[in-house]
């Protein structure tokens, strides 16, 4: 169990369980990096991605302008299909390159690989196990409104898009409840960090 997936909805606080996880001593890839370095320029996807949606989602120095790209996605569900075909396996290839280079290094290292879609993409078969983040209902969508300023409407909305989260526990392996405070995040994310340290190596962690 070296090779972890842990998704969550829209502001469950992933990126905080990963900064955790990395104080204690796992290693882990955030796919939005890794989204960011296939679409670069030179990168096959690029290439790709530019054949079909045209130079106009390019800025002045033909980097793809990602929030134009969303929007034009976004509203059109063939061409959303299009670009996930093309960016998630080089989003996964990346990864098994970046998960082999942490595993050159340190034999025993446990890698967390986050992401917002990797049950919906089918990815989640591809790891020892999944983790999900998951928090309560009105917290996600205070934290929505907070993050982007936007109306309770408008947070319900972007959240009710997303797959339910009662249907993503389903696929937990282990679960992390972010609906307090840090220190309560920080005693759920070492407890999850000891479960999987004792699986691997029998080592008990306090």
């Amino acid at each position: 169990m070296r090779n972890i997936g842990m998704t969550g909805g829209i502001s469950s606080g992933k990126n905080q369980v990963a900064e955790i996880f990395n104080q204690l001593g796992f290693y882990t890839i955030d796919s939005d990096v890794s989204c960011r370095k296939v679409m670069e320029k030179g990168e096959p996807a690029y290439e790709k991605i530019v054949s079909f949606f045209g130079k106009d989602i390019l800025d002045e120095n033909g980097s793809i302008l990602r929030k134009k790209l969303g929007e034009i996605v976004f509203s059109n569900k063939e061409k959303l299909k299009k670009l996930e075909s093309i960016v998630h396996p080089a989003i996964m290839q990346y990864e098994k390159k970046e998960r082999s280079k942490i595993y050159g290094k340190n034999d025993k290292a446990v890698v967390v690989t986050h992401a917002a879609l990797i049950i919906e993409n089918g990815s989640c078969n591809q790891y020892d196990a999944l983790i999900v983040v998951t928090c309560s209902y009105d917290i996600q969508i205070a934290r929505v409104m907070q993050r982007d300023n936007i109306s309770e409407e408008k947070a319900k909305n972007i959240i009710s898009h997303q797959m339910p989260n009662v249907e993503r526990l389903k696929y937990a392996d282990f679960i992390i409840d972010n609906s307090s405070n840090l220190d309560d995040l920080y005693k759920e994310v070492k407890r999850i960090h000891n479960l999987i340290t004792q699986i691997n190596y029998g080592e008990k962690h306090n």
